[in-house]
């Protein structure tokens, strides 16, 4: 994996508490559930700007002891970044499949269906990672990158009406 859990601080906050040693079975769950995200979602954002051929090729190179391949090597520095666009992706995903909705601390859920809707900061969230993802358009333009295969979607913001 690229991305774990400390991606999900600041903007793309879900309420992990810190890890202050003590025992948590609660920061124990939530930090479960991200990772599980995570497992799920960054190889389907990999294999939606990278195409399945070559989304293979970046893993198999992340799972290998290959000295660095610097094509690969740059990828990896522009979907590594703290607010990367990997954590976006899943972060969008994370708030939408779980109808959370968010707050300065992170994410909560109403008991009695009386949920804010999240739209706003997984619209925020999108968006972002649209910008990213221009950057990382352009750098697989790069005769290196011959035969990426990458999903027009990725580079499509949105809004609240859907157009």
């Amino acid at each position: 994996m690229i991305i774990d859990y400390t991606y999900f601080t600041g903007l793309l906050s879900i309420g992990l508490s810190p890890d202050t040693g003590a025992p948590s079975t609660t920061r124990d769950a939530e930090r479960e559930k991200i990772e599980y995200y995570i497992m799920v979602y960054e190889r389907e954002y990999l294999r939606k700007i990278l195409g399945e051929n070559m989304c293979s090729k970046f893993i198999d190179y992340l799972n290998s002891e290959e000295d660095n391949v610097d094509k690969w090597e740059k990828l990896l520095a522009l979907l590594s970044e703290k607010y990367s666009p990997i954590a976006c992706y899943i972060f969008f995903k994370y708030i939408k499949e779980g109808n959370y909705s968010v707050t300065r601390v992170g994410t909560v859920t109403s008991a009695d269906d009386d949920v804010v809707s999240p739209m706003v900061i997984q619209i925020r969230a999108w968006n972002d990672m649209v910008d990213m993802n221009k950057r990382v358009y352009q750098l697989l333009q790069a005769d290196e990158y011959e035969g990426v295969r990458f999903d027009p979607s990725m580079i499509c913001r949105i809004n609240s009406m859907g157009i």
